[in-house]
């Protein structure tokens, strides 16, 4: 599995290149304890421009908050956002 982040720090920490921060040292810890569940785990580096939706996704839940399952159909925006990605002219 590839996980990525356009935070080069946490990845640093994730990778234990970086000392973790105490401020996110429960949620390195959770990742790295799933992580641990796979048969491999590979965190990468990737600018925000490349993964546009992921940052979306985390900017909409830091919002609103709460717990959020799309299961097959999600929200159009997360459409519009993939679909402008690949430079496709096609909105819901």
């Amino acid at each position: 599995m590839e996980i990525e982040s356009d935070s080069m720090q946490l990845i640093q920490m994730l990778r234990g290149e970086r000392q973790v921060d105490v401020a996110v040292e429960a949620m390195v810890f959770d990742i790295k304890v799933l992580a641990g569940r796979l048969q491999q785990v590979v965190f990468l580096a990737t600018p925000r421009q490349c993964n546009k939706v992921a940052h979306e996704v985390a900017a909409f839940v830091s919002r609103v908050g709460g717990n959020h399952i799309w299961d097959r159909m999600w929200p159009e925006w997360i459409f519009d956002i993939l679909a402008s990605d690949v430079n496709l002219a096609i909105r819901l």
